[in-house]
Parts: structure tokens; sequence; C-alpha cells
């Protein structure tokens, strides 16, 4: 009885030792961009879940992308061009996402343009503002 009080005294001091690294990534990520950031937090919780046992607990769709929304054009006029991109992006960890006419034309023609793409990874809403001509690459690793 006394060996089984002492192991489940080192368990629950472990498990609150595993608790209290869960703050530590926060002071290693001062000066660092967002997008490390969010690297390094997924990293570190898919450490801490493999450490807990919890390997095969969820799917690889976690990782993935599900457009919601995705418009194009400027106050002057917008399009909608969630389908297409849904098609090209939904389910990877990833995507190179180019802002432009190519997506569902010139809605207002004459005026500098913006992409207001919505997603989700991980079940949680994500938003990209991307100007006309520019990249960005959307996010779920």
């Amino acid at each position: 009885m006394i060996k089984l009080n002492v192991f489940c005294l080192l368990m629950l001091a472990s498990a609150g030792a595993m608790a209290s690294e869960a703050n530590l990534p926060e002071e290693m990520l001062r000066g660092r961009n967002q997008q490390y950031q969010e690297g390094f937090r997924d990293g570190f919780r898919e450490a801490m879940r493999m450490m807990n046992g919890n390997q095969g607990s969820q799917s690889s769709d976690w990782r993935k992308i599900q457009i919601l929304n995705a418009t194009y054009g400027s106050a002057r006029g917008r399009c909608d061009f969630t389908q297409r991109l849904a098609r090209s992006a939904n389910d990877k960890s990833s995507y190179r996402f180019k802002s432009g006419n190519q997506w569902c034309g010139d809605p207002s023609d004459g005026y500098q343009k913006m992409s207001t793409v919505e997603y989700a990874c991980r079940g949680k809403p994500r938003r990209a503002y991307v100007r006309e001509g520019q990249s960005e690459t959307l996010r779920c690793n």
C-alpha cells in the first residue's frame, strides 16, 4: 500500500511538472515573429501530447486546411471565390496562395484589391489578408 501511495505521488508530481512546463515556451518566444511562434507552440503541444501517450488519439485531419470564406476586391466591388480556393487548398497542411484576378476576374477595375481568406486549422478560425499580386502561405502544420 505504501508503494502504491508513493507511486501515485510521483505520478502527480511528474504531471504537475509537465503542466508547469507547458508555460515554458512563452518565455522562449519573445522577439520571434508570429509564424515562428505558432509553429513552435504547435510542435510543443504535439510533443506534450506524445509524452502523455496520446500518439494515435487524433487523426491527421486536424492538420488540414478548411477554407471557410474567400473574397477578392475593394470597397468598389468584391467577388467570392470560396469554392475555387477550397478545391485547391482544402485538406492540405499548407497552401501557397497568390492574390489576383485569376480567382474571379477583376471586380473593381483600376482600384487596388485585396483577398480576405478565412480558414480553419485544428478547429480554430484563422484569417489572411493578401494584397493583389502578393502571396501568403496558409498553414496548418
